[in-house]
């Protein structure tokens, strides 16, 4: 994002590393635990490109007093009577526009439930159970595959920084916290530092 001192994602290929040299098919965990958190923010949400996805977002980032403070962080340099073309629905934003738009509300709805999620997945110490869903080896040869199955854990005190993580877009601490949360799986926790999903609720 333009004017914005949050790193962007990495890829999956960057992060996965080696992950698929045999076939497996998954995800990091800190991967896993921040695709939990934006299916919950954004479910059922139409994508950027289609007219109500588009106008979702608009609505949000320039709810009340937001005013467009989080279009012009995303480097939207467009005058406010273009803006209002494109919340009138007047006017479609080039694609460079609609990517900027879409950060944007991503960047602001995280920032808007970040408290909310912390006390929610802290649930007054009581804390949130994860099920966690190792990696997809049915592409990988029998001989090389691991017998791994559905584990739970429940997670109590990572959640303030996991949530902080997610809201900066630090997927290396993200990979570093659920390193920490795997490692109470005992002797076996390596094999989870990969999966294909998590399942918990917010």
């Amino acid at each position: 994002m333009e004017n914005d001192s949050r790193s962007a994602p990495l890829t999956p290929e960057e992060r996965w590393g080696d992950l698929g040299l045999y076939g497996a098919r998954g995800m990091s965990g800190g991967e896993a635990l921040a695709r939990g958190l934006d299916d919950r923010a954004g479910r059922q949400l139409p994508s950027v490109n289609t007219s109500r996805g588009l106008a979702i977002r608009l609505r949000y980032l320039t709810w009340d007093n937001r005013g467009d403070q989080w279009l012009r962080q995303a480097g939207i340099t467009a005058t406010d009577r273009t803006i209002a073309r494109w919340k009138n629905g007047q006017q479609r934003p080039q694609p460079a526009n609609l990517k900027k738009i879409d950060r944007a509300f991503w960047t602001c709805r995280r920032t808007c439930l970040a408290e909310y999620y912390k006390r929610r997945l802290w649930d007054d110490g009581r804390g949130t159970r994860i099920e966690i869903h190792p990696v997809g080896q049915e592409q990988v040869e029998p001989s090389r595959r691991r017998e791994l199955r559905v584990r739970r854990i429940t997670v109590r005190r990572q959640w303030a920084a996991i949530v902080d993580a997610w809201n900066s877009n630090d997927y290396a601490a993200l990979d570093d916290l659920w390193q920490s949360i795997v490692s109470d799986l005992g002797s076996d926790h390596s094999a989870y530092s990969y999966v294909s999903h998590l399942g918990f609720g917010v």
